[in-house]
């Protein structure tokens, strides 16, 4: 063997098609812990681990005969001790004078092995941390739901007159509590959707859903807030369509599209929905009059915890940004998707693809 071979930086063996070993360099005879004339004539099996043996019969011969080369394969060596050692291997096949002679190059994979398992360990502890979180947002949002639900309910209570008649400015106090409660337990349902959805718990109950309905329900919940700020509103072609999906979800994702519309709309402005249906599919636009989305935003608009960068939101409408973050990853959990098309000062349309019902 040529000397330089004979002692480069990695291992090097040969082998016939039967297995027998017709070279081995030093450094591989070293590792494994042999001299190079107790490996010559060796079956290559026995410097495999029994993992490794049925790994090179089921994988690596075969893809040597029938391609001529196998590269980058992982596979453990075994010592004269009884030891593994990781390495890599690249092999090709050559006819030499004859016969077919397999040729390997191993390199030890030491550093690698524990690289991997640090990635290993790392992502363990990202996945409890990630529980964790999931965990702690959920009893988080639970617990403030109580008592906003209190102080909502107490709200409520006063403004009907039933514990005394109050005055104008109080009334309309009360209707201020009412609505930053209302707005509270929004972002308190977004951050607990979210936690939802982080974790993969989230649950869908799919059937045949007509689309006119789910409209109706989620422009109820927003009727006041669009008639305050005289946004029309009309639905076109969505009476005789059906979709497969979760009611209550596609009335959240809905709900949150209207009033991110009402958000960004000026007063006087227009929110309007067309469906259509493309073979087995059903396409729901929602669109409005607003001030529109730049295509530096549009790339990340459905990214968590983003907001548009408007002036022409209070501060206490901004929420956390989760609402479309949550809305594409309900409409993907029923099999949908949810997508944007939009330029400033042009509006936005919203479009909404989802699975069509069957035909009764």
């Amino acid at each position: 063997m040529d000397a330089r071979l004979d002692t480069l930086p990695a291992g090097y063996a040969s082998f016939l098609d039967d297995g027998t070993l017709t070279e081995v360099n030093t450094t591989l005879a070293t590792l494994l812990g042999y001299t190079r004339a107790e490996l010559l004539g060796w079956h290559i099996q026995k410097l495999l681990p029994a993992g490794a043996r049925i790994f090179h019969q089921t994988h690596v011969f075969p893809m040597l005969k029938m391609q001529g080369r196998a590269e980058e394969i992982f596979l453990n060596l075994l010592t004269k001790d009884g030891k593994f050692i990781p390495v890599l291997m690249n092999a090709v096949r050559r006819d030499r004078e004859g016969a077919f002679v397999s040729e390997c190059v191993f390199l030890r994979m030491i550093q690698r092995n524990e690289f991997e398992d640090q990635l290993v360990q790392a992502r363990r502890i990202a996945e409890q941390a990630n529980a964790s979180k999931a965990k702690f947002l959920s009893m988080m949002s639970h617990d403030l739901r109580t008592p906003l639900n209190a102080v909502s309910g107490y709200a409520r209570l006063l403004s009907s007159g039933m514990q005394g008649k109050l005055e104008e400015e109080q009334l309309r106090s009360i209707e201020r509590i009412t609505s930053a409660s209302g707005d509270l337990l929004r972002l308190i349902n977004d951050i607990l959707s979210f936690a939802q959805l982080d974790s993969g718990r989230v649950e869908v109950r799919l059937e045949t859903v007509r689309v006119a309905d789910a409209i109706e329900r989620a422009e109820a919940l927003v009727r006041l807030r669009r008639e305050e700020s005289a946004l029309s509103f009309v639905a076109r072609g969505c009476d005789d369509v059906a979709v497969v999906a979760d009611p209550d979800r596609l009335q959240q994702v809905l709900l949150n599209l209207f009033t991110n519309a009402i958000k960004f709309t000026p007063d006087g402005g227009a929110l309007s929905i067309d469906c259509a249906r493309a073979e087995s599919r059903v396409h729901i636009a929602v669109r409005d009059s607003g001030i529109g989305i730049g295509p530096d935003e549009l790339t990340s608009i459905f990214e968590p915890f983003v907001q548009l960068n408007s002036t022409t939101v209070r501060q206490a409408d901004r929420g956390v940004g989760l609402g479309l973050a949550i809305s594409r990853e309900l409409m993907r959990a029923m099999d949908g998707d949810l997508t944007v098309a939009s330029a400033p000062g042009e509006g936005s349309t919203f479009t909404l693809d989802l699975p069509a019902a069957p035909a009764r």
